[in-house]
């Protein structure tokens, strides 16, 4: 089981809570920022249209900064994971937040491993786990913290309370377990013609 680092969402927390104080400070405290334009204690013209910019502007640092601290807060109490590797397959939370993690069959699954992705912003490199699908059909077009490259599947780690290398050491010996006892299992019941290499010869009954 993968989740959120407990740290990074504290952090998250934070910063919501920081653009909330400075959304009331533009549009009514004016303790930082810079009050509108006044003339012998009346706001002046020039001071009514930077009123009503401070306003467009703490709307928008309001609603950013309640979605981030909501977002920060929620996912601390409800601690889903984002990640569960399953002797079946694979969990991983790909869609909307509050939406169930998505279930990816170890049959459809050709390998797992990790990368360092580069930031397109410049900075550190961010870890990534690598997913490469053989039939991606029915999985969400536009992951929510991943992305598609090609049928392989990318999951940004760097917000994982697991070292990215215990991830994929896990989830390759669930794959490898899954493909030595579960494929031979299927092969016996498949078409017609296919024998599985467990399979006995029927017992020779001989007539008296």
């Amino acid at each position: 089981r993968v989740d959120r680092s407990p740290v990074r969402l504290f952090l998250f927390g934070l910063v919501g809570l920081f653009l909330m104080v400075g959304a009331v400070d533009v549009m009514w405290g004016h303790w930082v920022a810079t009050p509108p334009d006044t003339y012998n204690e009346e706001i002046t013209s020039k001071g009514r249209n930077q009123r009503r910019a401070d306003y467009v502007w703490g709307v928008f640092l309001l609603a950013g900064g309640a979605g981030i601290f909501g977002f920060a807060v929620t996912a601390l109490i409800r601690r889903s994971p984002v990640l569960l590797v399953q002797d079946n397959g694979l969990a991983v939370a790909i869609g909307a937040p509050g939406d169930d993690p998505t279930f990816i069959p170890w049959s459809t699954i050709s390998f797992v491993s990790s990368a360092a992705e580069k930031n397109p912003n410049g900075g550190y490199d961010r870890d990534v786990l690598v997913v490469d699908i053989r039939d991606p059909v029915g999985l969400p077009a536009e992951p929510w913290g991943a992305s598609w490259d090609g049928n392989r599947l990318v999951l940004d780690a760097s917000g994982w309370d697991k070292p990215i290398d215990e991830v994929v050491i896990h989830a390759g010996i669930a794959l490898d377990r899954y493909q030595h006892f579960e494929q031979p299992r299927q092969a016996a019941i498949g078409p017609a013609g296919v024998v599985s290499a467990d399979a006995t010869e029927p017992e020779e009954i001989i007539d008296d």
